[in-house]
């Protein structure tokens, strides 16, 4: 679950049955606590009711016939993708824009989103006229119609139809929860073997479960289609409900040659979910972000953004200021005053032996000022000195100035 996801410790059930009445008759008292039934479709509809209004001032009400979202696992994407985008300096207080693909009755990504960020908007997509017509209504009752755009769309149509709509229109990040499912012998086939949601009762319309090739042949659309749209939006991301479909997902992203890409997991009790991320600019997420330790799918992750080096002398500080000093080319900024961290900008390698000696004939090294290719932080903590890929397109860049930093600093300490 994520750091900042407050149910991390579980709810206690009579405190908010006390905050929410309705929730009332689904407890099921037992010595020492309270609960619900999760396999009774009413009682998870009244917790998600309950959560929203306590947690989040959110008042929702959704069909009997459309699905009901547990709130801490969609609650784990939303502050994921606020990772994503203040480690691409959009900050809690910058506007952003999102796209939600099939966005359902709750329109329960824009909800949450956009009450938890208030500089955010949304167009939310949907094929399904009673999910639309749902979805508006709960974005309505909770004032929110200034900020989020419905847009109906057509199982036939493009999946991001807004902005093939629209050429002039940009997202900075999109999200997507799609149909597990390709068919309903499928649907039927999980259930039988328990593989989703195996405590908690499934509900939902074929039109939300159900998709042709299922969840990965649905991504793999996503990622088809934003080659052609390419930097018009920062963030492409979608969650999966399978390791399989993330295993596909990934390859097709591989085949468009896209480097620039990232995993998470999400575990919310026995239920366990991914999301992938890629993007066309030149903005590149730290490791703690995009990268996983699960041993099963360490052959899926991306190159390193985050390089570290261990070093045991105890004034790294002024000597990466030495070191950094004598480096041509390069913009160094003090990021905090107080810590050992450096912002870097650099238009080229102007570092390594062949680089220095062309640049005695060239007098190009200044334009790292005003046209930097590589942009990362330097930062020494606990012992370690860390280097951060913030932007840029040039892997051998980064990974080639890392590797410089790393070796002088180590040769310093040694002489000193």
């Amino acid at each position: 679950m994520h750091s900042r996801n407050p149910y991390t410790i579980p709810p206690d059930f009579r405190e908010l049955a006390q905050a929410y009445p309705p929730l009332q008759p689904c407890l099921i008292s037992y010595s020492g606590g309270s609960s619900i039934d999760f396999q009774n479709e009413v009682s998870q509809r009244r917790l998600t009711e309950a959560l929203l209004h306590r947690d989040f001032g959110i008042s929702l009400d959704l069909p009997l016939n459309r699905l009901c979202p547990p709130v801490p696992n969609r609650l784990n994407y939303v502050l994921w993708v606020e990772d994503l985008l203040r480690a691409t300096r959009l900050d809690e207080g910058s506007p952003a824009h999102g796209l939600d693909i099939g966005t359902g009755a709750s329109a329960i990504y824009p909800l949450l989103s956009c009450k938890l960020n208030p500089y955010w908007s949304f167009v939310a997509t949907d094929v399904d006229e009673l999910s639309l017509t749902t979805a508006r209504s709960n974005i309505e009752r909770n004032g929110l119609a200034g900020r989020i755009r419905v847009f109906q769309t057509t199982p036939e149509a493009r999946i991001f139809a807004p902005l093939h709509k629209d050429p002039s229109a940009k997202a900075d990040f999109t999200m997507c929860n799609p149909p597990f499912y390709s068919s309903p012998e499928d649907v039927a086939a999980s259930a039988g073997a328990k593989e989703f949601e195996p405590i908690a009762v499934c509900t939902g319309a074929d039109v939300e479960m159900i998709t042709p090739g299922g969840e990965s042949s649905f991504v793999c659309r996503m990622v088809d289609e934003s080659v052609e749209l390419g930097e018009r939006c920062r963030w492409y991301t979608s969650m999966l409900g399978k390791m399989s479909s993330l295993k596909q997902v990934i390859g097709v992203i591989r085949d468009h040659g896209i480097e620039n890409y990232g995993i998470t997991e999400f575990v919310q009790g026995s239920t366990r979910r991914w999301a992938v991320v890629w993007s066309f600019s030149d903005f590149r997420l730290p490791d703690t972000v995009a990268r996983i330790t699960n041993p099963q799918l360490q052959s899926l992750m991306p190159p390193k953004n985050t390089l570290r080096q261990p070093f045991l002398a105890q004034e790294v500080a002024s000597t990466l200021t030495i070191i950094l000093a004598s480096v041509d080319g390069l913009r160094v900024e003090k990021a905090e005053v107080e810590a050992a961290r450096f912002m870097i900008y650099a238009a080229k390698n102007t570092w390594s032996r062949a680089a220095r000696r062309k640049n005695k004939q060239d007098a190009q090294a200044a334009e790292a000022v005003s046209a930097p290719n590589l942009v990362c932080s330097l930062e020494w903590t606990d012992m370690f000195l860390e280097c951060q890929w913030i932007r840029g397109k040039d892997r051998s860049l980064f990974e080639g100035f890392a590797s410089h930093i790393f070796r002088k600093v180590s040769e310093f300490t040694e002489h000193h």
